[in-house]
């Protein structure tokens, strides 16, 4: 028996040109993002895998760092409930 190939055709027609978010919507999608990383940190917690925490909590920190250069001047999650998501 021999092994399998697996051929794969880049499908060209699928592929769109994606226009960038305006700032309001990017500063939320950022939120979104934040939100779900915190849940993994917390989940990985659980699990006991402390490299992935500290893995988690960078990307959680670059997160933090892009939504404030976005807002200069103003701490983007000072003063914000953070619990919940929008």
């Amino acid at each position: 028996m021999g092994v399998p190939e697996i051929v794969v055709e880049p499908n060209v027609r699928r592929r769109r040109n994606r226009q960038s978010l305006a700032g309001t919507k990017r500063a939320a999608v950022l939120f979104r993002m934040w939100h779900g990383v915190r849940d993994m940190v917390d989940d990985a917690e659980r699990l006991g895998d402390g490299e992935l925490v500290h893995f988690l909590a960078v990307a959680q920190l670059l997160i933090e760092e892009r939504t404030s250069d976005m807002a200069p001047g103003a701490a983007a999650f000072v003063g914000i409930d953070t619990s919940l998501p929008n």
